[in-house]
């Protein structure tokens, strides 16, 4: 609830209006080559990774070391216009040197601004630099509560990364700050059991909030998506544990990832987030969205399939505007399915959302 709160307050401002009402109208006519400025961009700062999670795809996937120059950073922050912005991608971003400097700018840019963290490289310092620069978010994977489960996972130590996490609630409580601290588990069918307990253990912990995802099927070969009845009594479970704590938000993430699981196939649903939602590489690379990030590092067949451009080589305009943009959108809002990595995946618009594509796609493109 604090983030909802938070998010109407950051980004539904009278200024950004003018923005909101063209990316309607791009969703109306999305076959445009001249879509209006993405709403959210994802900006991966490192390429690499303190930790080698199990279900992450840097246990297997072998990338040069690479940190975003500052400079770029700035370059496609103001090029993109973006006004919301995470700051991470496929790699630890308090890894980079800069970190402290670039958050500072994102925020100045009046920007609501996210990033997503192991929390293992957190300092005293960090923390003081997380909350001074005026940062709205701070998402931190840790996937399960169980200190055991977290080693076999992430091999590394559970009261480690708590006792960061708590060193940054207790300077954003000195301070007054208005940063949202959010605990992120990406469940499979080797935590998923512990969910109910995640629940009751998480308002133990330095979080205000929870984000609960399945884990994506991003291996060539992997069979972690589909319906799976056997976890709908952990779910349910877990839905009655935070109804008892009386938790809103948390009743609101588990009902997130049940959706998630059980929400029928990929024909039934709509997917526009490559009109507003791009994600960016450390080589400044431009792709239609962060699920498919870790799908098209795996193999230079798989990013020339959805590589919209280079935002570092050439303006950010350059490449949003181009007919190679434009195309690769219209192909995953039509027919995602037949596109590659798309065709599995358990993106769904909200119900707004929806209604536009639907009423594009029959009367504007029928």
């Amino acid at each position: 609830m604090r983030f909802a709160v938070l998010m109407f307050r950051k980004i539904f401002r009278l200024r950004n209006m003018p923005s909101y009402a063209a990316k309607v109208r791009d969703l109306v006519f999305y076959r445009t080559e001249k879509p209006a400025p993405p709403l959210r961009l994802q900006l991966e700062l490192a390429s690499v990774c303190n930790l080698r999670c199990k279900f992450c795809v840097l246990s297997v996937l072998r990338r040069e070391k690479k940190f975003m120059p500052y400079e770029s950073v700035k370059k496609i922050l103001d090029e993109s216009k973006a006004g919301y912005v995470q700051l991470s991608g496929i790699g630890e971003t308090f890894l980079h040197p800069d970190i402290a400097r670039i958050m500072r700018y994102a925020k100045n840019g009046g920007r609501f601004v996210k990033i997503t963290t192991n929390g293992l490289l957190i300092t005293g310092e960090i923390a003081e630099s997380i909350v001074d620069s005026g940062l709205d978010m701070l998402d931190v994977s840790i996937d399960t509560t169980d200190p055991a489960l977290y080693s076999r996972i992430r091999g590394a130590d559970f009261a480690k990364v708590i006792n960061n996490i708590r060193t940054v609630y207790d300077c954003r409580n000195l301070r007054k700050s208005g940063l949202v601290i959010r605990a992120k588990h990406i469940y499979n069918a080797e935590n998923i059991a512990h969910l109910p307990s995640d629940v009751e253990k998480l308002a133990e912990l330095p979080f205000d909030e929870a984000l609960f995802l399945w884990v994506r099927d991003i291996y060539e070969g992997s069979n972690q998506n589909g319906q799976r009845g056997e976890f709908l009594p952990i779910l349910e479970k877990a839905l009655q544990k935070a109804r008892e704590l009386k938790r809103p938000g948390m009743i609101e993430a588990v009902n997130i990832l049940k959706e998630t699981l059980f929400s029928g196939t990929t024909a039934d649903k709509c997917c526009c987030e490559p009109l507003y939602a791009p994600y960016v590489t450390v080589d400044g690379d431009l792709i239609p969205c962060c699920k498919c990030a870790m799908w098209t590092l795996q193999r230079p067949e798989n990013m020339n399939g959805l590589k919209m451009g280079n935002v570092l080589t050439d303006s950010f305009d350059a490449v949003w505007q181009s007919p190679r943009a434009a195309g690769i959108r219209r192909a995953i809002i039509e027919n995602r399915a037949a596109v590659n990595f798309c065709g599995t995946c358990s993106k769904d618009e909200n119900a707004v959302f929806r209604v536009i594509n639907r009423f594009s796609r029959k009367f504007i493109y029928s």
